[in-house]
């Protein structure tokens, strides 16, 4: 199967992975308001992160990126806590671009 990567802009991948992450929560027992300040924040840091990207990265990793941004602020939400810090969420991106880059050459 071959890889999709983001040449076309990372909007529909963005949406993949807030679609998939409201199906998570919804599972859940927990909610994301459309267009309320959760899902504002994590739409702006992942697209701020995703903007700084200068390399070519396969579409998963944007989905999945996504995904759990929002998942996680979802979660803090839920539990009182403010939003992923823009710091965490590059480091994580770091993180997750490694894992799948590693997968994607065994």
């Amino acid at each position: 199967m071959p890889v999709q990567y983001m040449e076309e802009g990372f909007g529909q991948h963005v949406n993949h992975g807030f679609d998939t992450a409201s199906t998570r929560l919804e599972r859940n027992g927990l909610h994301l308001d459309p267009g309320g300040d959760t899902e504002q924040h994590s739409r702006e840091l992942v697209r701020h992160t995703l903007t700084l990207e200068p390399e070519r990265v396969p579409a998963v990793t944007a989905e999945l990126f996504a995904e759990a941004i929002v998942l996680a602020d979802a979660v803090r939400e839920a539990q009182g806590r403010g939003p992923v810090t823009s710091y965490r969420a590059r480091d994580f991106w770091e993180i997750l671009k490694e894992l799948i880059g590693s997968v994607l050459d065994q």
